[in-house]
Parts: structure tokens; sequence; C-alpha cells
């Protein structure tokens, strides 16, 4: 594929991918548990059979465990941790199955 076209195929796959977690989203605050998890599968599925990344925020905001859109409060919870002056992470720990994510951060002075 030419440049132009992959970069346009790319976008087109990105907002995908974002119309399909949105719709994840509402239908977990719905109620419908089993069809935002058949969505994010979805979007992961998505993601290894067109080769185009799945955008950060996104990606962190679906569980690798059980494919459960992370909602702060709801199905997420989310601390904030410090090792020492230099050394922070964010804890993210989901509610449905238990899995524990780490991200670490940077501390400003």
């Amino acid at each position: 594929m030419k440049r132009r076209l992959l970069s346009r195929y790319r976008d087109l796959v990105r907002q995908r991918y974002e119309i399909v977690f949105k719709l994840a989203v509402e239908s977990l605050r719905r109620g419908d548990k089993e069809y935002a998890r058949k969505l994010c599968a979805y979007i992961k599925e998505m993601a290894e059979r067109t080769r185009v990344r799945i955008p950060r925020t996104i990606k962190r905001s679906i569980c690798e465990n059980c494919h459960t859109p992370l909602i702060p409060g709801l199905t997420s919870t989310v601390r904030l941790r410090s090792q020492s002056r230099r050394f922070a992470y964010r804890v993210v720990r989901c509610i449905e199955c238990g899995y524990i994510y780490r991200y670490p951060y940077k501390i400003r002075r």
C-alpha cells in the first residue's frame, strides 16, 4: 500500500476502535456486561487482524484477563502508590477478575 492509503487505513481502524469502545462502555453502564466483554474482545481481535495498534488510552481501559472495560468505580479501582521521590506508579485493579496493572508515572517537583 502506498503511504497515503496506509495512513487513511490506520485512521479508519482507529476510529472504529473508538466507536466500538464507546459502545462497550455504554452497554456496561446499562448493565450488559457480557456484551461489553464481547465488544472489547472484538477490539483485540480486530487489532490482530489489521495489525494496527490499539491507542494507549483504549488499551489501558480494557482488562487483559477478562476483556472487561475498566471504568473507575464501576469495574476497577485506581490507586496511586509511591516508592520514593523519583518512582511512583498507578495501580489499577479489575473488580471482575482481580487482575492488577501497575503503570509508572513521573513525580513532578
